[in-house]
């Protein structure tokens, strides 16, 4: 029930109650509202602090040509590396902060793939990518875990030559098996890498790429053998596969 108080006497009026159709309304646009301020303060956010992070990466560069000192050179080095830390953990907020804002859609796979090999610009590396036109049903930012899976395999397999992708269909879900010839994935880590925090830099990319998935009930796991290549496998339930365009 809605209070709408008394000016005069400052005690509290009671209006009618609100039906329940008028009550689903009403709290739908207050969580609008509340998304529309945490997306407005976090873009606001970080712009400001990247534009100061970038005025201080340019005075730490002309610092470091007029400094001899190897060991303030040395400090200068652990600045630098702290401030492309924090670059990776903004990116990382704005990226989680996206997840879900936009309502999931059918992505068709070739596409979604070609888009990625073009962003990692990895000339060297050899993709296979099955034959047929299937969509997968998943959150806008379904480039990024691929993007995540490809990067895992570039960064960290061990130089691979190629990455592989094959679908298998069971007529109502589906499995999606990126795999690649590098070193692979140590058993005790095949949990652990998607952790937030696991790996290098700020180790968020593989989590980011299962809590992407997961909006529409999509997983991830690990499953290669160690020292003969990573095996990642996307299991799609019914629902989030078909055969098609898609976009």
């Amino acid at each position: 029930m809605e209070d709408h108080g008394d000016a005069k006497s400052g005690r509290s009026i009671a209006g009618p109650p609100l039906s329940l159709e008028e009550e689903n309304k009403k709290l739908k646009a207050e969580i609008a509202f509340l998304q529309k301020k945490l997306q407005l303060v976090g873009s606001v956010t970080r712009h400001d602090v990247l534009n100061q992070m970038t005025a201080i990466v340019g005075y730490n560069e002309l610092l470091g040509m007029v400094i001899e000192d190897e060991k303030q050179k040395a400090f200068l080095e652990r600045e630098r590396y702290a401030v492309n830390k924090i670059r990776r953990q903004f990116q990382f907020a704005k990226d989680y902060q996206n997840i879900a804002t936009d309502p999931p859609r059918w992505q068709n796979l070739a596409n979604a793939v070609n888009r990625v090999k073009e962003a990692l610009d990895k000339q060297v590396i050899r993709f296979t990518t099955p034959p047929g036109n299937f969509a997968v049903y998943a959150d806008p930012l379904f480039d990024k875990v691929l993007h995540q899976v490809f990067d895992n395999s570039v960064c960290h397999a061990g130089v691979p030559t190629e990455i592989r992708l094959t679908l298998q269909d069971d007529g109502s879900s589906a499995r999606l098996i990126i795999e690649d010839d590098g070193a692979g994935i140590p058993a005790k880590d095949k949990e652990r890498i998607f952790e937030r925090g696991y790996g290098k830099g700020t180790g968020w990319g593989l989590f980011l790429a299962r809590e992407i998935l997961l909006i529409t009930g999509i997983t991830i796991r690990e499953e290669g053998e160690p020292g003969k290549g990573a095996r990642f496998v996307i299991t799609l339930p019914p629902g989030t596969f078909r055969e098609g365009d898609g976009e």
